[in-house]
């Protein structure tokens, strides 16, 4: 209804433009846009027309004739090839559409009529909206639009524990605020959404994935509802959206982004910051470890096939990704005697365990930024954390490569073990979506490695640099 009230608007600033010249009467106008209308002129006919829907004399019979031409626009297979409005056309076609009916309520036609132009206006709303989050999406990956929504989330929360104390109407205008900015992080699950199933394959297994989202998607959408209308349920709904975007971020989070969220989870373990939404920080610093093993080993191998083809990508040497594997081999059974014991030393060495595990990342621009951004957050006892890291590597650099790969497989089963003891086995659903989504990332590679072979096979123009 909104959409019809700026159309109004629009055309009661073209009415006055046509007011404003005594010497056309509105008979004059009616009748040259009939003429520009029987002679197939679409375009002057809805120029002349337009400014006579508010008239009392002709605005139904020019409402009728720019509601089928505006109509015509929007359907024409010529609007869409041009790049036109298709939109913008049929949103015209509704209001005009409108103000015909409601001269002529009975009128079985002008219902026909307004039926057929805002029946597919919702769609074509939905499709724009969701072309436009796409857009601004863009260049950015899952885990980061899922870490910073979570983020965004957290501050929802905080501010939704005081706003209903406010006075009448500045808790109404906070709430509103809050509602808003909550239906902007809706708009990141279609993100999300979008992404990961454009990139699954299999149909069965994208419907999983998507339909899974769009509840995520829902129960944002209610939680900025009740923000908006002020319930006493509100906080938890915001609480509930929080959950899902941690959740997902874990899943989806490539191992640059699990091992720095890693090391502020652990810090804040280790510093006994009070736990945040009932979650216990080492158990969210444990559940990213695992994250991080589980993916570490294929993104490694793709970050050096990467690394081959682009010059400017630092390399990422085999010794470097032995280390770390076993390093964090070593952090999740830390992890795991501190989520049982909670001993602050353990913590501690788990906290230089992960910083040693970022300094042997490689280290382009993306690593800098996020391992820069974290450390902000965490700086305490930097020497004695690599000093103590240090005395820890050596045994996993004495042995062969056969020895190497037997004490893995015996840590791996160790671990397995353990993990099942602690009772923090991750659920069903969750291990199918992670599956789900390693696919999607292992798809999403092999078509950046694709064009990347296309483009070294295209030889550089005369002007363009490599380098």
């Amino acid at each position: 209804m909104l959409k019809f009230v700026l159309a109004g608007i629009s055309i009661c600033a073209a009415f006055a433009v046509f007011a404003d010249d005594a010497a056309i009467s509105e008979t004059e106008i009616w009748n040259e846009g009939v003429e520009f209308y029987r002679a197939g002129d679409a375009t002057n006919a809805l120029e002349r027309l337009r400014p006579l829907l508010l008239s009392r004399k002709y605005g139904a019979r020019a409402a009728e004739i720019v509601g089928a031409l505006a109509y015509e626009k929007a359907t024409s297979p010529v609007t869409a090839e041009q790049g036109g409005d298709t939109l913008a056309a049929l949103e015209e076609a509704a209001a005009a559409a409108q103000i015909a009916l409601r001269a002529a309520p009975d009128d079985e036609r002008a219902r026909r009529n307004f039926t057929r132009a805002v029946k597919e206006l919702p769609e074509l709303r939905k499709t724009r909206h969701l072309n436009s989050v796409l857009a601004t999406a863009q260049g950015k990956s899952a885990d980061g639009i899922l870490l910073a929504a979570r983020d965004a989330s957290r501050a929802i929360m905080s501010d939704a524990t005081t706003y209903r104390t406010n006075s009448a109407a500045v808790a109404i205008a906070l709430g509103d605020a809050l509602e808003q900015r909550a239906k902007k992080l809706a708009d990141d699950w279609l993100a999300v959404r979008e992404g990961i199933a454009q990139a699954v394959t299999n149909e069965e297994q994208a419907a999983t994935i998507v339909e899974q989202l769009d509840q995520c998607r829902e129960r944002t959408l209610a939680a900025a509802k009740a923000l908006g209308d002020l319930q006493d349920g509100a906080y938890g709904l915001a609480a509930q959206s929080e959950d899902d975007f941690n959740r997902y971020f874990k899943l989806v989070a490539l191992p640059r982004a699990a091992i720095e969220e890693d090391l502020v989870c652990q810090s804040n373990a280790w510093q006994d910051v009070e736990n945040f939404n009932n979650r216990s920080w080492q158990q969210e610093a444990l559940d990213l470890t695992r994250m991080f093993r589980i993916k570490f080993p294929a993104w490694a191998q793709q970050y050096e096939q990467a690394a081959q083809a682009d010059t400017n990508k630092p390399p990422f040497t085999a010794e470097a990704q032995a280390k770390i594997s076993a390093l964090s081999t070593e952090l999740e059974k830390l992890q795991i005697d501190c989520v049982k014991n909670e001993l602050p030393p353990q913590q501690e060495a788990a906290v230089g365990l992960i910083r040693e595990i970022i300094e042997l990342m490689p280290k382009d621009q993306s690593s800098q930024n996020g391992q820069s951004s974290d450390n902000s957050q965490q700086k305490q006892n930097d020497n004695s954390d690599k000093d103590k890291n240090k005395n820890d590597e050596d045994p996993s650099q004495q042995n062969g490569e056969p020895q190497e790969q037997q004490a893995e497989a015996q840590q791996e089963e160790e671990r397995q073990a353990e993990e099942k003891e602690s009772g923090n086995e991750q659920s069903e659903d969750d291990k199918e979506i992670e599956a789900i989504l390693k696919k999607a990332q292992e798809r999403a590679d092999e078509h950046e490695a694709d064009k990347k072979a296309r483009m070294r096979r295209i030889p550089l123009a005369p002007n363009e640099r490599d380098w």
